[in-house]
Formats: C-alpha cells, structure tokens, sequence
C-alpha cells in the first residue's frame, strides 16, 4: 500500500511489528515532521503523531518500545542536535537530552540497550560517536571510529556495532568494529 504522503529519505525502523517512515523530504524539498505507521497485518498505513521537528538525513531506532529519531538536518540544511521519542501508547513525541554534537547524514543502532548515534556530519564529516541511555536520558561519548564518516551505514552483529562504508573527503570502502566491552573501534 502506499503511504498517504510522498516522501523521499525518510528513517525507517520497525516497533511492534510495525514498520514507520519517519520524516524526510517531499517533492519540494521541504522537510517533513509527519510520520506513518505500516501495518502488515492490515496491509496499510496510517498517520500517526508528528515529530516537533522537520527531519531528513537522521536516523531512527526501536529502544524499549518506543522510537528514537536522532539528529539529521532541518530545511536550512542546518545539522540538528535535537532528539525526540515516540510513544506508541500515547501516540505523541517528546524532547529528550540532544546530542553533544549536532550531526546530519549519521546512522544509528541499539546494542546492549543503548542507542549509539555514529559519525555524519557538523561543519565536516564526523568520526565521533555518542550512546545514549534511556534510563539516564543521557549521552556519552564513546570511543571514536578512525575515518570520519558520514551517510554510513550501521548495524549490530553478534554483540559488535559495525560502521560501513560512508563519505569522508572520498567514497570510503573500509568498516569498522566496535566492542563496547573495550570501548574500541577495529578495522
């Protein structure tokens, strides 16, 4: 089915089976604050509280039942510090603690029950990387990756969080591997 509005680079995560497309751009470059909700067991989807803030090129995660969009970029192209949750029992959005660094194009991934906002971009490409504990509604920075990074990819794999590829000053090829329990980063 399709969603009610075009959007394109908008985060997608899934939250109790349901799959959300979060933010973005419409077809005059316009940011998008709305959100929708894809339900495979309907086949549709549905509009559902909007974000306080027009996001695109941000991330979003699934932590503990609730969804986290992280940073990316308002219509002035301005990165975003800026951190919302989504409650799915109250259908709203609230601010929670922002970023230490304002960043665009950056990916984001829970392990271990912390969301990690990694790399993107400020006033450059960014190897920095914050974790955030819901229990503290705090960030921390953590280790940095060794090549900055922005419009990467980042996924969790066996208990490790993976930065991929990405732009730095050049298309990048190299991957990198965070153990938390070190509090390192190995190509």
């Amino acid at each position: 089915a399709p969603m009610a509005v075009e959007r394109f680079a908008p985060a997608v995560a899934v939250l109790d089976g349901k799959l959300y497309a979060v933010g973005g751009f419409n077809r005059d470059d316009d940011g998008l604050s709305s959100v929708e909700r894809y339900d495979p067991a309907v086949g549709a989807w549905e509009v559902v509280g909007p974000m306080a803030t027009k996001r695109m090129d941000h991330g979003v995660a699934a932590l503990d039942g609730k969804l986290y969009a992280v940073g990316g970029r308002n219509d002035d192209e301005d990165a975003l510090s800026s951190v919302e949750r989504y409650d799915p029992a109250t259908n709203a959005w609230e601010a929670v603690a922002p970023l230490a660094a304002a960043r665009g194009f950056l990916d984001v991934a829970v392990l271990d029950g912390k969301l990690y906002a990694v790399g993107g971009y400020g006033a450059g490409a960014l190897s920095s990387v914050e974790r955030y504990d819901p229990a503290l509604n705090a960030w921390e920075a953590v280790a940095p990756m060794s090549a900055a990074r922005g419009d990467l990819d980042v996924a969790v794999l066996e208990g490790k969080l993976y930065a991929v590829g990405g732009y730095g000053g050049d298309c990048l090829s190299s991957v990198e591997r965070h153990d938390p329990a070190l509090n390192a980063w190995a190509a």
